[in-house]
Parts: structure tokens; C-alpha cells; sequence
């Protein structure tokens, strides 16, 4: 990924970014960090960039003509027009989700304002996205610009040495990370807790959930107002179930996962609570493994597929309270599924089609869509 940070100050970007993990990034070459000195784009013998505001006031304004050029010069050495980010207290502040949205980009320009700011008219004409790093004023742009590059780096392949440590982190599921803790085993009288010595990963995932919904709580209350638990339903084969699980692991570290083939399953009334999100996949077309299975037992406790079963009755006991649904299969089903699931108290917002599931590019960017509509359900 190629970084294009348009400052008056290069050697703030610089100094920052060559440093620690991005600086070992730069190195290996996984992403580049180029800064363009917006003076050198002045039109003035004295290489000034900025002039008195109109109708008065304090401070000094950006031009707009060395600001545009420098955008420009970019555009032309890449060949296209890429997003142009601009850092302002003006706007929506940085999130996860954000991050990994731009983290999907091959180039990125990040513009850095100055004195009281930059002409709106050539922000109106180049910006792409405002995004702002705190409620709170700077001298200028350039801390906030490695923020970001710091940030989105870490979801851009080989920056980061594992990479489960950018998929599964603080705010990954609009939650705080659980505490973390390493040798001593006693340190001050304090020991690790119990379980993490234990060597059971189940007890041990269950109580880094709780850990963390707790420590939101306490700490970032605000977060739980769109933080789902996905639950996965799935019937058909296991190419259906595979395709469930890849999608959930990239949604959530802490999925839960019903195999809708069990005939015990199908009779049991389940509600989903408002901070569900439920994860509907059905066989499709594309795996004819599902679809070509003999017809099973179908006694109380078969979990065999079988195809004769109607949807209306497969989920008979299946009831939500305004919780939010995406649906995965082919058109025809998710039109019905969508029907059925509206009257049961089930809001759908989104639809995947199979073809996500065969390319992996696709795949992270469904979830990352699904995840951005969460955000903006309530």
C-alpha cells in the first residue's frame, strides 16, 4: 500500500513513520510512505502558501491553487484519482471500521491542514473522506495522518509478524480487548487468572469474552450500543458449513454456530435478542455436495440434510426481536428466507451471494460492508 501525505512539515511524517513497526514495513517494502511538500507547489517567488481569510479573523488560511497542484502531482504519477483524506476535527472520528475500509485501498493520499485550516473550495474539489482522530484541535494535520497511517497499516499483508494480531484485537467486535498477561506467573502478589493456565481454549475464549464485554462496560459503555454476538445458522452439507464459518470468523472472534439439519433443533422455540445479529446460510447452487446428499433419517435426533424439508418449516420456532439478519445463498432463497424472516421479528440488512465465498479479497470486503451497516443500524 502506497501512502502520499501532503504537508507543509515533512520531517513530522518522516521521523514518525520510519520509526518501529511501519518503519520496518517501509523497509521490507509491504507498504510506502511518500510526503510531497506543499510549498513547492507555491505560486509565489517567496514559496509563501497561505493568506489572510476573507471577512477577517485570526490566523492565516492555506491557498487552494499549491494545494490542488499537490494533489495533482500524485493523481499524475499514479495514473488515477485515489481517496484523498483530509484530517480535521470537521469530521467523523476514526474507527476500527474505517481502518479496515481503507486498508482495502492501493494508494491513499492524506492531506494535512495548517495555521486555521485549508480554502473550502479545493477541499469541495479533491477530498474524498474527512476523518478527524478526537474531538480536540491541533497545531495541524500531520500527527493525526500518522495515526492513520499507523492504524491502517496494520491490516495491510506482511506488515505485522501475525497476523491474527490486526484480525482480532481491541474494538474488532465494537468491544475492548480482554487484559493480557505473561510470566511471572505471580507478580506482586497478583496471579494470572486460573484459566489461562488451565489449557482448555473453550473456557479459556469464554472467559476472554466475558472479560471483555465487562471491560467495555466499565470502560467504553458507548461501544455496547452496536456490538452484536453473531449467530450462525446453517443447513444442507458441510461445503454450507464451511461457508458459515469463514464468514463468521471474519464478523466476530466470538460467533456461535446452529446446525438447522437437527430435527430437534427445528421443533425448539429460539428468540434472538436485539443485540443479535443472525447469520443466515443456506445451500445455494454452487455446492452441488449439498444438494445431491441421500435423503436422511428422520428421527428426533437426525442431524442428516434433507432437501424435502420447507424453509417455513425448518425454522418454525425461529423468532427475532428487531434484530438485524444478513442472509447468504442464491437469489431465489434469500428472497423467500427474507419474506419469511420479516415476519418474525428479523430486520434483513444485507445479502451475500456465493460468489464472496470464492475469492477470499471479496470475502473480507462483504464482512467489512456488513460490519460498517452494523455500526449505523440503531
Amino acid at each position: 500500500m502506497n501512502f502520499y501525505v501532503l504537508t507543509l512539515f515533512p520531517e513530522m511524517i518522516q521521523n514518525v513513520v520510519g520509526t518501529s513497526i511501519t518503519g520496518r514495513a517501509v523497509k521490507k517494502g509491504s507498504i510506502s510512505v511518500e510526503t510531497v511538500n506543499i510549498r513547492d507547489f507555491s505560486t509565489r517567488k517567496t514559496m509563501r502558501v497561505d493568506d489572510y481569510p476573507y471577512g477577517g479573523g485570526a490566523g492565516m488560511v492555506m491557498e487552494p491553487e499549491p494545494v490542488f497542484r499537490a494533489v495533482q502531482s500524485v493523481e499524475e504519477k499514479i495514473g488515477r484519482k485515489p481517496r484523498v483524506v483530509y484530517m480535521t476535527p470537521q469530521a467523523r472520528v476514526l474507527d476500527q471500521t474505517m481502518v479496515e475500509s481503507l486498508a482495502t485501498e492501493d494508494d491513499l493520499i492524506i492531506l494535512c491542514g495548517h495555521y486555521e485550516g485549508i480554502d473550502e473550495r479545493v477541499l469541495q474539489e479533491t477530498v474524498t473522506d474527512y476523518i478527524s482522530i478526537g474531538d480536540y484541535v491541533l497545531t495541524g494535520g500531520e500527527l493525526g495522518a500518522c495515526v492513520l497511517i499507523d492504524a491502517v497499516s496494520r491490516f495491510v499483508p506482511g506488515v505485522l509478524s501475525n497476523e491474527e494480531s490486526s484480525q482480532f484485537e481491541s474494538l474488532q467486535d465494537n468491544l475492548l480487548e480482554y487484559p493480557q498477561y505473561t510470566r511471572p506467573e505471580v507478580w506482586h502478589g497478583r496471579p494470572v487468572p486460573p484459566v489461562l493456565l488451565s489449557g482448555d481454549h473453550r473456557r479459556i475464549e469464554d472467559w476472554r469474552h466475558e472479560e471483555s464485554l465487562q471491560r467495555t462496560r466499565e470502560r467504553r459503555p458507548d461501544l455496547l450500543r452496536n456490538s452484536y454476538q453473531v449467530v450462525c445458522l446453517t443447513y444442507g452439507g458441510e461445503e454450507t458449513a464451511e461457508r458459515g464459518r469463514l464468514l463468521t470468523e471474519r464478523l466476530s472472534r466470538y460467533g456461535s454456530y446452529m446446525d438447522y439439519n437437527r430435527r430437534k433443533l427445528q421443533k425448539t422455540r429460539f428468540r434472538m435478542r436485539p443485540g443479535n445479529l443472525l447469520l443466515l446460510v443456506m445451500p445455494g447452487t454452487c455446492g452441488q455436495d449439498d444438494r445431491d446428499l441421500e435423503k436422511p433419517d428422520t428421527g428426533e435426533n437426525a442431524s442428516g440434510y434433507d432437501p424435502a424439508v420447507r424453509f417455513e418449516e425448518r425454522f418454525r420456532g425461529l423468532y427475532g426481536e428487531d434484530t438485524p439478519a444478513v442472509l447468504c445463498g442464491n437469489e431465489q432463497e434469500m428472497q423467500e428466507a427474507e419474506a419469511f424472516l420479516q415476519g418474525r421479528g428479523f430486520q434483513v440488512i444485507g445479502h451475500v451471494t456465493e460468489a464472496a465465498f470464492c475469492d477470499e479479497e471479496l470475502l473480507q470486503k462483504t464482512a467489512l460492508k456488513i460490519r460498517e451497516k452494523i455500526l449505523h443500524f440503531r
